[in-house]
């Protein structure tokens, strides 16, 4: 029954990954076909531009076409040289190039040992007439329509054309900013028409303090004005500067004007209650531990040094923008005036001051310790030393004595029946394991089989039938 329950777990878990694995194989097979190809197709024809530079550079220098074919000499159109120009068309992880070189291997050579000779326009040869991925710019679809506005300026060179130069898309129009229309001939609400340098229409932005429309640029164009600017009959829309009334911010802020508005900010940490701009130098009155200096700006006063004894013994004053913090001497210093060892004026007992800073003290080496030479070894310690028991030696109590020697008895030895259970129990254990390792080898080896069943190669259908024959025999053994 037991064994039974083993192998009906196996079946359920080898039946779970194969369908895991053929549900990532077929979303990955569906995401690659919704992936358009054109973009690839391109990326291959520009690829193969640059190896073939890169090629010719290699050998004497590069050139143009007749002089690869005088200089190369039987290279220029050679296999070995196609062979490394499509080595190194793809990056590593773009699997969508590595897919459709391996596809239209046999029409790159045709293109490579026939074609470039009679057209050198490698993209509409391959990506548009040959795979049909392609089409040519200005126009989209699976027919190759022309889009809106014509192939020569689609959108009328205001926008882009959905699908532009591919079999994919609406062929309508996605406007550039300040355009509208389905030809992308109209101006956007806040733009107006004027001439280009080549006295055709384009449409530029209003003043920023127009509200509506404007007839030109500038802010005497607008129509009407924002919020925060104020119409004028000198310069049109002007910038109001809400600064001016009084109490516009809050308590302990200052107000910045800015074009068509403004903003509160809090005042500095210096200030007590309001102030008239950033900075200590704004502060109408100091907070504490503030004191106003010759230049009108809250400094900060030095607690510290204007008291030496405002902490107390074993503690050093840190000065702090508006205050004072009394922090703990370092643990070599009894008495301080900074932070560290070095801050030290006076150190600790198993300290000594050296080079103006409080080091620990060896007692160790300098033979100052108490530790019994017989029995106990010195080990120094930070600020003291400790006494550990030499080898063949326990702590007792304050003093280290002599180990007694222990008898070997056969206590806790196993029979020979325990033993023989704990060999059966590793067995069972490496044989559920052995299983289950081999039922992740099936799934997997069997899942490949499936796939390439479907790509419909018979090399691959071989040899994934033999090493699924060979696991099977290894593991019913």
């Amino acid at each position: 029954m037991e064994v039974s329950l083993k192998m009906s777990k196996t079946l359920i878990l080898q039946i779970f990954i194969v369908v895991n694995i053929l549900m990532c194989t077929a979303l990955r097979s569906a995401a690659r076909e919704k992936k358009a190809k054109c973009p690839t197709c391109r990326d291959i024809v520009e690829a193969f531009k640059k190896g073939k530079e890169k090629t010719a550079k290699a050998n004497f220098g590069g050139g143009n076409t007749d002089w690869e074919e005088r200089k190369l000499g039987s290279y220029a159109n050679s296999e070995t040289r196609l062979v490394e120009i499509m080595e190194g068309l793809c990056e590593d992880s773009a699997s969508e190039c590595h897919a459709m070189v391996e596809e239209q291997e046999e029409t790159l050579e045709e293109w490579w040992f026939t074609h470039q000779f009679k057209n050198d326009d490698m993209n509409t040869w391959f990506c548009i007439d040959k795979l049909k991925v392609c089409c040519p710019n200005g126009t989209y679809g699976s027919d190759c329509k022309e889009c809106s506005g014509g192939k020569d300026t689609p959108c009328n060179g205001h926008g882009k054309c959905e699908g532009d130069g591919t079999r994919e898309g609406t062929g309508n129009c996605s406007c550039d900013s300040g355009y509208e229309g389905d030809l992308c001939d109209e101006c956007e609400e806040l733009y107006f028409e004027e001439q280009d340098e080549n006295s055709k229409p384009k449409c530029t932005a209003c003043h920023e303090s127009c509200a509506d429309s404007c007839s030109g640029g500038s802010p005497k164009d607008c129509e009407k004005c924002k919020e925060g600017w104020d119409m004028t009959d000198e310069d049109g829309c002007k910038d109001k500067n809400e600064c001016d009334e009084e109490h516009i911010c809050g308590e302990g802020q200052y107000c910045v004007n800015n074009p068509g508005s403004f903003v509160c900010k809090g005042c500095d940490d210096s200030c007590e209650g309001n102030c008239t701009g950033e900075g200590p130098k704004g502060c109408l009155e100091c907070a504490s531990g503030y004191v106003k200096n010759d230049e009108e700006e809250c400094k900060d006063v030095d607690e510290c040094s204007e008291n030496s004894t405002i902490c107390t013994s074993g503690k050093f004053c840190d000065n702090t923008p508006g205050s004072f913090v009394c922090r703990s001497c370092h643990s070599a210093c009894e008495t301080c005036i900074g932070e560290g060892s070095r801050g030290c004026t006076k150190c600790n007992a198993g300290y000594q001051m050296t080079e103006n800073e409080c080091k620990d003290k060896d007692e160790c080496s300098s033979d100052e310790h108490s530790c019994d030479r017989e029995s106990e070894k010195c080990r120094n310690m930070p600020g003291s030393f400790t006494c550990d028991c030499q080898k063949g030696f326990k702590r007792d109590g304050d003093k280290c004595v002599k180990k007694k020697g222990k008898k070997k008895t056969d206590k806790g030895k196993k029979t020979v029946e325990e033993e023989l259970a704990d060999v059966l129990k590793k067995g069972d254990y490496f044989s559920e394991m052995q299983m289950k390792f081999g039922s992740v080898l099936f799934a997997l080896f069997f899942a490949c089989a499936v796939a390439a069943v479907m790509k419909r190669s018979l090399l691959a259908i071989v040899v994934m039938t033999v090493v699924y024959a060979f696991i099977w025999w290894y593991f019913r053994t």
